[in-house]
């Protein structure tokens, strides 16, 4: 998933970084944080997915200082591995479609180096159309079920499960 650290400077926007963890864009905002002064008109917040993560007020106390052990900072960082993304190495050109590749197991990468450095071997291998992307779990519904019934019918697909995949079909 992707956070974006957006800082302020006077009521405009002054910078925008983007993360692929939570915790990256945290630390970064504690650091930004961190160096500001109180009395400026300065502010920062972290934003997800689902909008707001945290913002600079988050690591200031009631005087406006910094918080130095930051309650959301040790909490976040302590669930790095429940939030890691993987990621895989795909030709996106492939006269077959969308196609994961790989030069052996995993397909899957959780360490970005290993798959930023796979990746780079396999360019010198097979081209510089190979991309890197981000898997990112499918955890609502993504079609309806008339479209499902539809498409099984004209495939003549036998003996399908509806319950099997219940979770990703919607009403």
């Amino acid at each position: 998933m992707t956070y974006a650290l957006i800082t302020v400077s006077a009521g405009i926007i002054d910078q925008v970084a983007f993360f692929d963890s939570v915790q990256q864009a945290i630390r970064a905002l504690a650091d930004f944080v961190k160096g500001i002064n109180p009395l400026d008109d300065n502010d920062a917040a972290v934003f997800g997915p689902e909008g707001l993560v945290a913002n600079a007020k988050n690591f200031l106390d009631e005087n406006d200082q910094f918080i130095e052990n930051s309650e959301l900072v040790n909490e976040l960082v302590s669930n790095e591995e429940k939030s890691n993304p993987v990621y895989i190495i795909s030709n996106p050109v492939h006269w077959l479609g969308f196609m994961v590749v790989s030069s052996d197991d995993p397909l899957g990468y959780k360490d970005p180096v290993e798959a930023v450095s796979e990746l780079g071997q396999m360019r010198k291998d097979a081209g510089n159309h190979l991309k890197l992307y981000q898997v990112i779990p499918v955890e609502r519904p993504v079609i309806k079920k008339a479209d499902l019934e539809r498409y099984i019918a004209e495939n003549e697909i036998e003996d399908f499960e509806f319950p099997l995949v219940e979770e990703y079909v919607g009403p």
